[in-house]
Protein backbone atom coordinates (compact mmCIF):
# COMPACT_ATOMS: atom_id res chain seq x y z
CA UNK A 1 0.00 0.00 0.00
CA UNK A 2 1.29 3.27 -0.86
CA UNK A 3 1.34 6.40 1.47
CA UNK A 4 -1.56 8.08 -0.88
CA UNK A 5 -3.65 4.92 -0.54
CA UNK A 6 -3.34 4.80 3.86
CA UNK A 7 -3.79 8.17 3.86
CA UNK A 8 -7.03 7.73 1.71
CA UNK A 9 -7.90 4.69 4.02
CA UNK A 10 -7.12 5.85 7.47
CA UNK A 11 -6.81 9.07 7.35
CA UNK A 12 -4.64 12.24 9.31
CA UNK A 13 -5.41 11.26 12.47
CA UNK A 14 -2.90 8.70 12.25
CA UNK A 15 -0.06 10.65 11.14
CA UNK A 16 -1.41 14.20 13.55
CA UNK A 17 -1.31 11.60 16.81
CA UNK A 18 2.20 10.18 15.88
CA UNK A 19 3.68 13.44 15.05
CA UNK A 20 2.55 15.13 18.21
CA UNK A 21 3.93 12.37 19.98
CA UNK A 22 7.07 12.60 18.19
CA UNK A 23 7.60 16.28 19.06
CA UNK A 24 5.89 16.42 22.93
CA UNK A 25 9.21 14.01 23.71
CA UNK A 26 7.24 11.97 25.72
CA UNK A 27 9.28 9.06 27.39
CA UNK A 28 6.27 7.01 27.49
CA UNK A 29 5.78 7.26 23.51
CA UNK A 30 9.32 6.64 23.50
CA UNK A 31 9.26 3.22 25.49
CA UNK A 32 6.34 2.24 23.38
CA UNK A 33 7.80 2.67 20.34
CA UNK A 34 11.22 0.78 21.64
CA UNK A 35 8.56 -2.09 22.30
CA UNK A 36 7.39 -1.85 18.40
CA UNK A 37 10.05 -1.47 17.14
CA UNK A 38 11.56 -4.82 18.34
CA UNK A 39 9.09 -6.43 15.61
CA UNK A 40 9.97 -4.05 13.32
CA UNK A 41 13.61 -4.92 13.00
CA UNK A 42 12.62 -8.53 12.02
CA UNK A 43 9.97 -7.08 9.34
CA UNK A 44 10.21 -7.42 5.61
CA UNK A 45 8.61 -4.23 5.45
CA UNK A 46 11.24 -2.19 7.54
CA UNK A 47 12.77 0.12 4.95
CA UNK A 48 15.11 3.14 4.26
CA UNK A 49 12.81 6.29 3.59
CA UNK A 50 13.30 6.77 -0.12
CA UNK A 51 12.25 10.11 -0.44
CA UNK A 52 14.55 12.41 1.13
CA UNK A 53 12.35 14.91 2.45
CA UNK A 54 10.32 12.84 4.04
CA UNK A 55 12.91 11.08 6.21
CA UNK A 56 12.04 11.92 9.70
CA UNK A 57 15.49 12.31 11.95
CA UNK A 58 14.81 11.02 15.06
CA UNK A 59 17.74 11.28 17.92
CA UNK A 60 15.86 9.70 20.19
CA UNK A 61 15.44 5.84 18.77
CA UNK A 62 18.54 6.44 15.73
CA UNK A 63 16.93 2.96 14.37
CA UNK A 64 14.19 4.15 12.87
CA UNK A 65 15.98 7.61 12.24
CA UNK A 66 14.56 8.43 8.34
CA UNK A 67 12.69 4.46 8.13
CA UNK A 68 9.74 3.82 6.91
CA UNK A 69 7.10 0.75 6.49
CA UNK A 70 7.13 -0.46 3.12
CA UNK A 71 3.72 -2.40 3.63
CA UNK A 72 1.72 1.00 4.67
CA UNK A 73 4.46 3.94 4.04
CA UNK A 74 4.11 5.14 6.95
CA UNK A 75 6.98 7.22 8.61
CA UNK A 76 7.88 5.03 11.77
CA UNK A 77 8.88 7.60 14.18
CA UNK A 78 5.78 8.96 13.88
CA UNK A 79 4.05 5.53 12.93
CA UNK A 80 5.37 3.75 16.36
CA UNK A 81 4.38 6.63 17.93
CA UNK A 82 0.54 6.19 18.06
CA UNK A 83 -2.13 3.97 18.44
CA UNK A 84 -4.70 4.28 15.86
CA UNK A 85 -3.50 2.83 12.73
CA UNK A 86 -1.96 -0.63 14.88
CA UNK A 87 0.57 -3.26 12.96
CA UNK A 88 -1.31 -6.61 13.31
CA UNK A 89 2.54 -7.94 13.55
CA UNK A 90 2.99 -5.44 17.36
CA UNK A 91 1.88 -6.88 20.56
CA UNK A 92 0.69 -3.49 21.77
Amino acid sequence: MSKFQTILKQGLDPYKEGKKNFKSGSVEWDEKAKERLKTCLGCEHFKKEPISFLRIKDQRIPEISGKMCGDCGCELPYKLRQSISVCAKWNS
